[in-house]
């Protein structure tokens, strides 16, 4: 590379105290050493040196210049690799959403399926009856009061999805006493149908002046357990009533008394000994006098008498039972083995002679004892 003297810069800025290159040119523009030939201008002058700026004078974000001068380089994030992680973060974010978007879309699928089942079990589980008072709603192989049970017939109607069957019975009303008779426990009513059930009921004569209400069924469909339901009762002709005054037809049946064991029956050579407490079903009597039965073939014999009533029971009274006439006595029922109490009343002193209800084991010893005795 070659130069001309006119070339040459001639700035104040130029500060080297080396000879310029042009200084050695002739005016041909020849160097003046034969075989020199001058190449940079890098060779003959020197760099201004540079001054580092001081720490403090440096931003917070400005690295520090090498040893060198060299300002190290710094990787800035390309417009493609920003686009890419806008990218795999927009995916994420599309799939987390989709994620739980399809989450709540089969958790509302499985709970409304739940709810779907349980809505139709429901459907399937509900008891719905009916029952009303039966047109011939009572009767009973004797009238001798209202102590001793009648029969009152209920026609039961099913109303609902599925067939039950009614395992027990009684009137939800605590003045009468009452249970599903034998022969219809266990009664089956398809739906849509209706069947009658035959109850025994007993109650005092101070009453009733109207019937009941409800009546309690326990009912049991397939696969599911017993349960209770409580049913209206339907009356519209008073059957009930009508049916329950007609049993009370004398002052002895007003007064409704109960005989309760007090000790187990013990079988003698010729007797049998019962031990019993007689119960009053209000306070209107003051004492036992006398018990006396009307039953064929049978004689009995009661003590202590009198004994007076404490809190509406008698003490302990013993009754001994012997027989009087096998012939009569091996022709007896059930519901004839009775007594009559001689019961004095406690607001006017008076004596009435009602029927005492016999304890069914009571009862039953008797018959075992006959049977013994008689053959």
């Amino acid at each position: 590379m070659t130069g001309r003297r006119d070339d040459a810069p001639r700035d104040d800025a130029h500060h080297s105290s080396a000879p310029a290159y042009w200084d050695e040119l002739d005016e041909s523009g020849e160097a003046s050493v034969p075989g020199t030939d001058v190449l940079s201008t890098s060779v003959w002058e020197q760099a201004r040196p540079r001054r580092r700026r001081p720490p403090e004078e440096r931003p917070d974000d400005e690295p520090e210049a090498d040893d060198d001068g060299q300002q190290p380089e710094t990787e800035q994030p390309t417009s493609v690799g920003r686009l890419e992680a806008w990218a795999r973060a927009r995916s994420a974010r599309l799939r987390l959403i989709a994620a739980v978007a399809v989450g709540l879309l089969l958790g509302g699928a499985a709970i409304h399926s739940w709810d779907a089942e349980q809505a139709a079990a429901e459907r399937r589980d509900r008891i719905v009856l009916g029952a009303r008072v039966a047109q011939d709603a009572a009767s009973s192989a004797n009238w001798t009061g209202a102590r001793q049970p009648w029969t009152l017939r209920v026609v039961i109607s099913n109303l609902g999805p599925t067939e039950v069957r009614i395992r027990a019975a009684r009137l939800d009303d605590s003045r009468y006493r009452s249970g599903l008779r034998t022969v219809s426990q266990g009664v089956k009513v398809r739906t849509g149908q209706e069947t009658w059930i035959s109850m025994d009921v007993s109650h005092s004569c101070a009453g009733p002046l109207n019937a009941p209400r409800k009546i309690l069924l326990s009912v049991s469909i397939a696969g599911r357990p017993e349960r209770d339901v409580a049913v209206t009762l339907a009356d519209d002709n008073t059957l009930f009533v009508d049916t329950a005054r007609n049993k009370c037809q004398g002052p002895e049946s007003d007064f409704w008394t109960n005989a309760e064991l007090a000790g187990s029956p013990a079988e003698l050579r010729d007797e049998i000994v019962i031990p019993l407490r007689i119960r009053q079903e209000s306070d209107s009597g003051l004492a036992i006098r006398e018990i006396r039965t009307a039953t064929p073939g049978l004689s009995v014999v009661a003590a202590p008498l009198p004994a007076g009533f404490v809190e509406d029971v008698t003490p302990r009274i013993t009754l001994r039972w012997s027989v009087a006439d096998c012939g009569l006595a091996r022709r007896l029922n059930y519901a004839e083995i009775a007594v009559t109490a001689t019961v004095q009343l406690r607001s006017s002193g008076e004596s009435i002679k009602p029927t005492v209800v016999l304890d069914a084991n009571a009862v039953l010893a008797i018959v075992r004892f006959i049977t013994r005795k008689c053959g």
